[in-house]
């Protein structure tokens, strides 16, 4: 399981950013680990023992304060699901997910997705990074046409072109290389922000 420090995060930015976080939730550390479901003593040594925190960790305090978890990694976001065939998610239940690179200039609460596979082709190929917002519920109008991360009534996840439906308050889901989706009833929808394209070409 990986250290914050072999994930090439600057740990005292990790911890300032912990401290700016108590502060404003006007939260103890021993508060703090008691509600993260860690040891007692887990925030103090983080913060005063020069303890560097697991990846995991680091998630659980930032549930706790209820915020991102990109609040506490500054420069990194957790890959939190990865993106196989027919554009669907599949979230990941990790202690340690990957970590990469915050995009420039991106702000609030960003997931970040890996695509897996190349059923995707030729838009996206495997190992491109997807960042979302994930700022808010429901469907805004001009969503429709983007391509969007969308999280059905029936509990799927799916990265789609967003399209309006033939029903009220029903969307299309188009794909790149799959049938479309018509009518489905949506939690949330939020358009695409970025992209991280993976560089490394597979071998022939």
């Amino acid at each position: 399981m990986a250290l914050m420090s072999e994930q090439v995060v600057d740990i005292n930015e990790v911890r300032e950013a912990l401290r700016r976080q108590m502060k404003i939730k006007q939260i103890a550390a021993k508060r703090l680990s008691k509600v993260a479901g860690l040891g007692e003593t887990a925030v103090r040594d983080i913060l005063d023992k020069g303890v560097e925190p697991r990846v995991g960790t680091l998630i659980k305090l930032a549930d706790a304060l209820e915020i991102p978890a990109s609040s506490l990694f500054g420069s990194q976001v957790p890959v939190l699901g990865r993106i196989g065939a027919g554009g669907s998610v599949l979230f990941e239940e990790s202690d340690e997910p990957e970590l990469v690179d915050r995009p420039p200039g991106a702000v609030g609460r960003l997931m970040a997705l890996k695509v897996t596979g190349d059923s995707m082709m030729p838009v996206y190929r495997d190992g491109d990074v997807i960042y979302v917002n994930r700022d808010h519920e429901g469907v805004l109008p001009e969503y429709i046409g983007e391509e969007c991360a969308v999280h059905t009534v029936e509990g799927g996840t799916f990265l789609k072109v967003l399209a309006a439906g033939t029903e009220p308050n029903r969307f299309t889901l188009r794909s790149f290389n799959a049938g479309d989706m018509p009518n489905v009833e949506l939690v949330w929808a939020t358009p695409v922000l970025f992209v991280m394209r993976n560089r490394k070409r597979p071998v022939q």
